[in-house]
């Protein structure tokens, strides 16, 4: 039986070692390039999501104004995104990281202000606090200058969305604050 296990271990790590040379021989792109990429695109993805759900279900206009801005700039992003990603036969994920899934499955699971607050500050200011960081080093440290000029014309808007987001968190919180002290009263 230990046989059979190192038998099995050493051909997948044949396997994996013969695929990782076949992308290597396709994609001339560094592994931090490529893994930015692919991250980026799961990102954009979050966004877009979660902003789908809240431009339906949000109860504060400002939440579901915002979500559509979201939408609309994050759809255009992920485009030029997939454009460049294709170009660097870099191929990007369809799926949300783990913890990414959590946070839908956590909007979907509140309504009314609850989830207008959790959308603020799970989406306009963490996953853009998140986003910011990972465009930020792309564009200090990328490796190909396609990659880094991406980043670097992404950034600005990202910056404006998280700044934008934690306007939103601080009125919806206000919102809520105010709407406990009248339950209190």
């Amino acid at each position: 039986m230990k046989r059979f296990k190192i038998t099995a271990l050493a051909l997948a790590l044949t396997a994996f070692t013969a695929a990782g040379a076949a992308y290597a021989a396709d994609n001339d792109m560094s592994r931090g390039d490529t893994r930015f990429l692919q991250k980026a695109a799961q990102a954009g993805k979050l966004e877009i999501d979660a902003s789908r759900l809240a431009a339906e279900r949000a109860q504060d206009q400002q939440v579901k104004d915002f979500a559509q801005k979201m939408i609309t700039e994050h759809t255009a992003v992920d485009q030029e995104l997939r454009t460049l990603a294709q170009t660097k036969k870099v191929e990007l994920p369809t799926d949300l990281r783990w913890g990414q899934g959590r946070t839908i499955k956590s909007l979907e699971d509140e309504e009314g202000h609850d989830f207008d607050e959790e959308y603020a500050d799970k989406i306009a200011v963490d996953a853009h606090e998140d986003a910011v960081e990972l465009f930020k080093d792309a564009a200090e440290d990328a490796d190909d200058a396609q990659v880094k000029a991406f980043a670097a014309k992404v950034l600005p808007n990202l910056e404006k969305h998280l700044a934008m987001g934690k306007e939103l968190q601080a009125a919806i919180k206000q919102k809520g604050d105010a709407e406990n002290a009248s339950q209190r009263a």
